[in-house]
């Protein structure tokens, strides 16, 4: 009924746990003291006897509901406490274990399954961290306090109480494991439901584009009916519950009345001790019905954390070493194979180098491998063991962070996130100065734009929506320009843009190899043809290698492109040049 895994992100936040369950007792205190009182002043009114002076009384009745007062706001700052800290903690959590695996948590879950994890998932604790735990442990201590204050007054009474009260929590711990699966399903159809929004959500202009916005409203009218069904299907568990627990809590409640009731005809108490006992065997039952209404909600949570837990606990896909980055480090790539997680193929006895101070390209058809190779080396893919070497030291030696750090893969739709320009150039340095910023923004003539709008404060929507796509992907490129990488992977970053923007970014990318290992992947290869390197991938394999005219002799596949690249161009320029006398 208690989750020791997920205790252990309560850390510091145990004491305001045990300090709310102490308040708790002393509320419970507060309540006998109460008792005691009120009894004394209903036999003054039924049998005119002070048990206790009536003023005094008064003055504790007064005196126990202040404390009332004052313990439940307390428990309440408690709980509070606890759910904040906790919140913070799981999704640090979540949030360093996504950093530790980089891309490669998409190998354990998509972007939207995280996403929701971290909110909703972190959400649906809130009642398990800042209700249950407080009353479950309250729960227990209440029963022990009552019997003990109870037992003096008649031992019959308080035996009886103790007898009934593991009924409810042992029937809780029974319908446990049968509400499990009941659970999972729950939160299963919960997270589907809501991974599947988010993603018709970031997708909705597409699915309008291709009028599939009907079909997917479908798709969620029928997921959200099959999240319904289970959710009434949990809520009438729940009820079953929460009636057989009142059987047991009023059926208890009765047995000690009437062992009580008993013991007053046959003369072993009187009259105040019996209010009194009434009194306390109310309250005796109130924790733990309390407590079942909290069990479903807090389950549901568990269930959620147990998903969590499994991501957070699960072993690192890659296991890494800690060494750092070695600077003007040359990279090799010996017989490399990789393969998607589904088991296809994608690259295929591999065997490239990459030297510091030289531009290389990798060429080749669209699933030939460019991309899968890139993101291999740029460990967004998992990297193969023995395969890839920066120095002559295996790449699973190198630290995750050191790698993240001096690799980084540049392609054309790089994110720009909504903010001021400085906002979006910081992320890749956040110790720049302005000056830095500004001469990068100079490096790729952004500078001049921005100069007339509001400098480094120019806002700029999310994905760069208020600038041109050529201006977007310049930015991305100065973003990582003040990175100041080791290694720079350009996988198509001049695709789809303006033609000035597609030199300008071609001007700066040659400035860059001059000092970095800069690998270039495109379609195009006219763009290739000075680059004294030039790799030739086909369905995974290295085919061709050599610069343009030792590849244009040699007859293979790369002449093959290129002539069609060139046949397709001169192509298009008859075309135009045709239009242009049709409108003559």
């Amino acid at each position: 009924m208690v989750d020791r895994a997920l205790l252990g992100f309560i850390g510091n936040t145990r004491k305001y746990i045990y300090q709310a369950v102490g308040f708790k007792c002393l509320n419970l205190i507060a309540n006998i003291v109460f008792s005691y009182n009120f009894a004394s002043i209903l036999i003054y009114f039924l049998k005119g006897i002070f048990i206790v002076k009536f003023e005094i009384s008064i003055f504790m009745i007064v005196v126990s509901l202040a404390v009332r007062q004052y313990c439940i706001r307390k428990v309440s700052m408690k709980n509070s406490l606890v759910v904040y800290e906790v919140k913070q903690n799981l999704r640090q959590e979540v949030y360093e274990k996504v950093l530790s695996m980089g891309t490669l948590f998409q190998e354990e879950m998509t972007t939207q399954e995280i996403v929701h994890l971290g909110v909703e998932g972190v959400e649906q604790l809130e009642n398990y961290y800042g209700s249950y735990l407080t009353q479950f442990y309250y729960s227990f201590a209440s029963a022990i306090i009552l019997v003990v204050v109870i037992y003096p007054l008649n031992m019959w009474v308080a035996l009886a109480l103790l007898g009934a009260s593991p009924l409810i929590p042992g029937f809780l711990y029974v319908i446990l494991v049968m509400v499990k699966n009941v659970q999972r399903k729950y939160w299963s159809k919960y997270a589907d439901v809501g991974n599947l929004f988010l993603d018709s959500l970031q997708g909705l202009t597409t699915l309008k584009v291709f009028k599939a916005d009907e079909d997917r409203g479908t798709e969620l009218d029928e997921m959200s009916e099959g999240f319904r069904k289970q959710t009434m299907k949990l809520l009438s568990m729940q009820l079953n519950t929460i009636m057989i627990i009142d059987w047991f809590a009023y059926g208890g409640s009765v047995l000690a009345i009437l062992v009580a009731l008993i013991q007053f005809k046959v003369g072993n108490i009187y009259s105040y001790e019996l209010v009194v006992i009434l009194l306390l065997i109310a309250e005796f039952f109130v924790p733990m019905r309390t407590l079942t209404g909290m069990f479903h909600v807090a389950m549901t949570g568990v269930t959620a954390g147990e998903k969590m837990l499994d991501f957070l606990y699960s072993d690192e896909l890659v296991k890494r070493g800690n060494e750092k980055y070695p600077i003007n480090a040359k990279i090799e790539l010996k017989n490399m194979d990789f393969s998607y997680p589904d088991g296809e193929c994608a690259l295929k006895g591999v065997n490239m180098e990459f030297a510091p101070g030289e531009m290389v390209a990798i060429i080749g058809e669209s699933g030939s491998g460019k991309s899968t190779l890139a993101s291999v080396i740029a460990g967004e893919y998992r990297q193969p063991s023995g395969s890839i070497f920066i120095d002559n030291k295996d790449i699973l030696e190198i630290d995750a962070y050191e790698l993240n750090k001096n690799i980084i893969r540049i392609t054309h739709d790089g994110h720009v996130f909504q903010g001021s320009v400085r906002e979006n150039l910081l992320i890749g340095n956040f110790k720049a100065t302005d000056d830095e910023l500004i001469s990068i923004l100079e490096k790729v003539r952004l500078w001049d734009l921005f100069e007339q709008m509001d400098g480094l404060d120019t806002k700029i929507l999310s994905q760069g929506k208020n600038i041109s796509g050529g201006q977007s992907q310049r930015l991305s490129l100065a973003r990582a320009l003040i990175y100041d990488a080791e290694v720079y992977i350009f996988d198509e970053a001049t695709s789809n843009i303006d033609v000035e923007s597609e030199q300008i970014i071609t001007d700066i990318i040659k400035s860059i190899s001059k000092k970095k290992t800069v690998i270039y992947i495109s379609h195009s290869l006219k763009s290739v043809e000075n680059i004294q390197k030039i790799y030739v991938l086909e369905k995974g394999l290295l085919i061709e290698s050599g610069n343009h005219c030792e590849l244009m002799e040699l007859g293979g596949k790369y002449r093959f492109l290129y002539d069609k690249q060139d046949e397709l161009e001169r192509f298009r320029q008859s075309s135009k040049e045709g239009e242009k006398y049709e409108k003559k």
